[in-house]
C-alpha cells in the first residue's frame, strides 16, 4: 500500500476557495446534484476517524502525529491538501476475501520502507526472504 511519513501539505487558500465554494469537493464528483454548500466541518473534519483535524483562526489544522492517513481529508479536498514527501509502502499480506465475512485486511509486516526505483531494496529485504521462509516453513495441501 502507497504511504508516506511526514506531515501532510497543506495549501490554506486552497482549503479557503473550497469553503467559499469556489473550488467543487471530490474534484467535482457529485456535480449535478445539490448538496448545498461545502461544509468542511461536517464533510472532512467530523469524518476524520482519528480526530485530528479541526479548524483554528480560520485555517485547517492536521495533528500528523494523529492521523492514520485513511485519504479521505485528501480525496474530498485535492488541490488543498497532498501527501508529504518521505514516500514509500506499507507491505500486509495474508488479505482474504471470504463469501459471509467480507473483504479482511492483511497482517502489517512492514509498516514503512521507502519505495523508489528500481525497487531493488524491497525485493531483497521484504520479497525474497518472504518467498524463503515460504518454502521453507508453510506446507502444502493435499
Amino acid at each position: 500500500i502507497g504511504t508516506w511519513k511526514d506531515d501532510i501539505k497543506i495549501d490554506q487558500e486552497v482549503v479557503a476557495a473550497y469553503i467559499g465554494g469556489e473550488i467543487p469537493p471530490n474534484a467535482g464528483a457529485h456535480s449535478g446534484r445539490d448538496w448545498g454548500a461545502f461544509d468542511i466541518r461536517k464533510e472532512v473534519i467530523d469524518r476524520c476517524p482519528t480526530e485530528c483535524m479541526r479548524m483554528e483562526g480560520g485555517k485547517l489544522m492536521i495533528n500528523n502525529r494523529e492521523c492514520n492517513r485513511c485519504m479521505h481529508c485528501i480525496n474530498v479536498m485535492p488541490r488543498a491538501l497532498h501527501i508529504g514527501d518521505d514516500r514509500g509502502v506499507s507491505i500486509l499480506a495474508g488479505a482474504k476475501a471470504p463469501i459471509l465475512d467480507g473483504a479482511q485486511m492483511g497482517s502489517l509486516i512492514v509498516p514503512f520502507i521507502k519505495a523508489e526505483p528500481p525497487y531493488t531494496e524491497i525485493k531483497e529485504k521484504v520479497i525474497e526472504p518472504i518467498w524463503d521462509w515460504w518454502m521453507e516453513e508453510v506446507k502444502t495441501v493435499k
